[in-house]
């Protein structure tokens, strides 16, 4: 499988606007440029930067992925996410990719192995591979082969009406649940549970981490 990767991003300031009565405009913002640069520079090791795309509106986000060699693309209108996926998989399709993964940029335990053991389970033929929430509802990452087998169904109860678009295609489907890939970050309490998650990998002793 060649296999391509999207990271659509908002601008900065427009991101986890759900956030705005626990944090500032400005440490919203900081926390949603963190979010995209972590997501991108680890994607970019597993899939590599030149199969690795960025989409957004925002020119400064365009810029920075371009600064690390990864390939940008300016969002057409309309805008939306399953939009700005399709423009995006056309581009990686065009371009010889068999299979897309579309990644969520809020997930703030992500780690590399979590999109190896993502790509392990779809990489023997064509189908999809799912990986949901915490609560099962939503899709924090999707992996298509053949590009655009099925479209894009991101908004309310998406998790379910990925899985079963699959099916009616005759696809594979298979779930992947990791912690890395579950946890994103959307409302106050999310963020309050990231911040006691990390204060606690603090409090663990050194061998406790190796």
């Amino acid at each position: 499988m060649s296999l391509w990767a999207i990271i659509p991003a908002r601008p900065l300031e427009e991101g986890k606007s759900r956030l705005a009565s626990a944090l500032s405009d400005t440490e919203r913002r900081r926390l949603n440029e963190s979010f995209f640069r972590q997501t991108l520079e680890i994607t970019a090791a597993i899939v590599g930067p030149d199969r690795t795309l960025a989409i957004s509106r925002s020119l400064a986000m365009l810029q920075f992925a371009q600064s690390r060699g990864i390939g940008a693309i300016l969002e057409e209108t309309p805008h939306g996410l399953n939009e700005a996926l399709a423009q995006a998989a056309a581009h990686a399709r065009d371009r010889g990719a068999s299979g897309v993964l579309s990644l969520s940029c809020d997930l703030p335990f992500l780690m590399p192995d979590d999109l190896q053991a993502l790509i392990a389970v779809a990489r023997e033929g064509d189908g999809v591979a799912i990986a949901g929430d915490r609560a099962g509802a939503g899709t924090n990452a999707l992996l298509v082969s053949p590009v655009g087998a099925i479209p894009y169904l991101y908004g309310s109860g998406s998790f379910d009406r990925h899985r079963k678009a699959a099916e009616r295609a005759g696809l594979a489907v298979h779930i992947v649940r990791r912690p890395g890939l579950a946890f994103d970050v959307d409302t106050p309490d999310d963020l309050e549970q990231m911040e006691e998650i990390g204060r606690e990998r603090l409090r663990l002793p050194l061998h406790a981490a190796e």
